[in-house]
């Protein structure tokens, strides 16, 4: 009868092997690595959405863009300001008028309605009289808040589209006073 095969090089009675004893630390690793990975994105990824990045941010009208696609800034001396709450409710100053609405955000299709404000007219108080460029701009701005049909936030800009895909509004993060 033959003898019974001896253990091949390197191998020591009563362990597991080379291979098998590594795999321990390196499976311990890799749990270590995804629960780091799993808490850190659940830090920073709540960011993510279109609703939450509008929402952490107070916002300054850059420009609008016409129906012909011609964009123009916001008019010297006026600040257009625009604030999405956690609770659907959209305030902020149309360069002379407060305003509130209501919006809702999925992805990134957004419905703005109900905009509503006070009715001061402009004024240009070095001039003393009425600002009806400033009055015109923030009539324009309320109704493309209305059309906005899409979002989308990137490098701390906010862009507006309208049903057609096309960008109508522009916004930065607002500057502190």
């Amino acid at each position: 009868m033959p003898d019974a095969a001896e253990p091949g090089p390197g191998a020591e009675e009563g362990t597991d092997g080379g291979a098998k004893g590594i795999m321990v630390p390196v499976v311990l690793l890799l749990f270590g690595i995804l629960i780091v990975m799993v808490v850190f994105m659940n830090l920073s990824g709540q960011n993510a959405t279109a609703a939450t990045a509008i929402t952490e941010t107070t916002w300054q009208l850059r420009s609008m863009t016409d129906y012909h696609g011609n964009t123009t800034p916001v008019l010297d001396g006026t600040v257009v300001i625009a604030a999405f709450g956690l609770d659907g409710r959209l305030t902020g100053n149309g360069g002379c008028n407060g305003y509130s609405g209501r919006f809702l955000v999925k992805e990134t299709a957004i419905v703005i309605s109900r905009i509503t404000s006070t009715s001061i007219a402009c004024w240009d108080a070095g001039a003393n009289e009425m600002n009806t460029d400033a009055n015109r701009q923030e009539e324009l701005y309320f109704g493309m808040l209305e059309e906005a049909a899409s979002l989308r936030v990137h490098d701390r800009v906010l862009t507006l589209y309208d049903n057609d895909g096309k960008l109508i509004l522009t916004f930065d993060p607002a500057v502190s006073a």
